[in-house]
This record gives C-alpha cells, structure tokens and sequence, in this order.
C-alpha cells in the first residue's frame, strides 16, 4: 500500500500538469525557506527543568521551588530545531545548599552550573542563566516511631498453615513529618502481601506507603517471612484423672485413659507428650445424673496442637462405695 501511495506521488510530479508544477515550486520554495531560517542565528531561552534530590530528611519546604531555569543562548537555527528533540535536565542536590543569613533559609547560585549547562548545550552561547539565584524556605520536622503493618491476602494448599506469626523487619521506623500530620499517623502500611496455595515459605521486600508527601524515612521498605508447614495428624494416649471425688468415696473406670487425636506441624509433632496433656472426669456428675458413664473433658492441651478429639467420650464407672 505505502509503495502504492509513492508510486502515485511520482506519476503526479512526472505528469507536467499544471498541478503538478505549482507543487513543486511550493515544495521547493519550502524547502529553501527552511534552509534560510534555519541558517540564520538567533538568541532565544530555553527551559532547563531541575531535578531535586537528597532533600533534608528533617525539614521541608514552605514553598514549591521553582521547576526550571531559563538559559539564553545564542546559536544557528538548526542547533535549536536539534536540541528540542534533546532531554536535559540539571540535577540540584539540596544537601548542598548554601546557609543564607536569615534563619532556616538557604540559597543555589544557578550561575555554579554554568560549566555544566554550557557542557550539555554544546554548539550553543550560553549568555545568561535565570533567575541566578534559587532560595529555599525550610520548616523543621518533628520525628516519630511508627509502627509497620503488612496486609495479608493469602492463602494455603490443603493441610498447610501459617507457622508462627509473620515476621516484619524492621517491625517500626522513625518516620519525620510535620507535627500537625504526624499526630493523626499511628501506623504506615506496605504493599498487600499476596500469596495463593502456599506450601513453603515465602520472604519478599515489600515498599512501604507514605500516606503524605511531607513525611520521609531512611527505610523505604521492609523484609517480610511468613513461614509455612505442613500439618500431621497423631493420636496419644492419656490417662483419665477424676475431679470432686469426696474423701472416703471411691469410683472405679471402667476405662482408665482414652486416646487423644490431634493436629500438628510436622517439625513439632515430637515435642508433644502424654504429659502435656490433662483430661479428667467430674465426680459431681454421679451427683446429678443416674446415668452409668461419665464425660471425659480436656483440662489442658499444648500450644503447639490443634483440633483435639476423645476417643471414648464418655467411660463407664463403677460405684465401689
């Protein structure tokens, strides 16, 4: 199609028609007027943006610096039509800034950047730089500990867990703001931490979230592990202890332990013993009921365990006297 469109073009210019000739003195009449304007040398401003970096952690401005020097220069047509295709910019470090004589102000010579602008303008006068100085009103922060919170949007294959609490470093920052904002602020969060059928750990920097411009920090981000295992079920037997049993009185069981069925992680499933254990019945039970068996309950299980089940229930008694 494009070769199409080209051929078309040549025809019409080797047409002769009249057509055909009024665009060409108009296309070549373009031509060397674009080359005569273009060769002529002028003076003119270009914008030169500034980039501020290193700002005081401790302090803030109490206006917007200005956003861009104006450089006069002085060079060929051509020179400019080039540079409006260039990037430019000049990079002010703030840490550098001169102390002027009136309280928490300070100053930028743009003139000490001549040697550089004159570096990237090349082919170019440089003439004058405006405005020549820059000044910079600061207000102090205060500063703050303030603690992290890490959203969670996870899940676990089947019979895997969480394995202890989820592990933020550093778990607090100091964070410098203004007094005013940062007496609303009592917690700063990260990025969601998003995670599906997890099996094995998982530890991931995530950025955290400055809800307001004015507020800064040396920590940007903060190191998260969530470590996962894989749960087991074991079965334990204990033995059954009676509770409220009056002096003098005796109760024979007729089972004396039952069998316990719990669910661990596979790393802790040693640490658990029959000990760690209590199940008893309650003597009182025989006081109110006629019925011939008693419940079994849990008095005290491990931590570390989880989904505890009887096996018997219930156990049958004897009344010895």
């Amino acid at each position: 199609m494009i070769k199409s469109a080209i051929q078309k073009i040549i025809n019409f210019f080797k047409s002769g028609s009249d057509r055909a000739v009024i665009s060409i003195c108009l296309v070549l009449s373009t031509i060397f007027w674009f080359l005569i304007k273009f060769s002529q040398e002028y003076t003119y401003y270009i914008d030169y943006p500034i980039s501020y970096v290193n700002y005081p952690i401790d302090k803030y401005a109490k206006e917007e610096p200005i956003e861009e020097l104006k450089v006069q220069v002085k060079a060929f047509g051509f020179k400019f039509l080039k540079q409006s295709f260039s990037g430019r910019d000049i990079e002010l470090d703030l840490s550098k800034l001169r102390k002027a004589s009136s309280k928490d102000t300070y100053y930028w010579l743009s003139n000490s950047e001549w040697t550089n602008v004159t570096e990237d303008l090349k082919g170019f006068s440089v003439l004058d730089i405006e405005p020549d100085t820059v000044f910079f009103k600061f207000s102090h922060k205060v500063k703050r500990i303030v603690p992290i919170r890490v959203p969670l949007d996870i899940s676990y294959a089947e019979n895997y867990v969480p394995y202890r609490a989820l592990k933020i470093d550093p778990a607090e920052i100091e964070v410098f703001g203004p007094s005013h904002i940062l007496d609303t602020l009592t917690i700063l969060s990260t990025d969601v931490l998003v995670a599906s059928e997890l099996k094995s750990s998982i530890q991931k920097q995530l950025p955290i979230f400055f809800p307001h411009d004015l507020l800064s920090s040396t920590i940007k981000q903060v190191e998260v592990m969530q470590e996962v295992a894989r749960f087991t079920e074991m079965t334990i037997t204990v033995p059954i202890k009676i509770k409220n049993l009056p002096r003098g009185k005796r109760l024979k069981l007729m089972d004396k332990t039952v069998q316990l069925s719990y669910w661990v992680v596979m790393q802790d499933r040693d640490k658990v013993k029959a000990s760690d254990f209590s199940v008893y019945c309650d003597y009182n039970e025989v006081m109110i009921t006629n019925k011939a068996f008693l419940n079994v309950f849990v008095e005290k299980e491990p931590s570390i365990v989880k989904s505890v089940r009887l096996t018997p229930e219930t156990v049958e008694f004897i009344r010895i006297n």
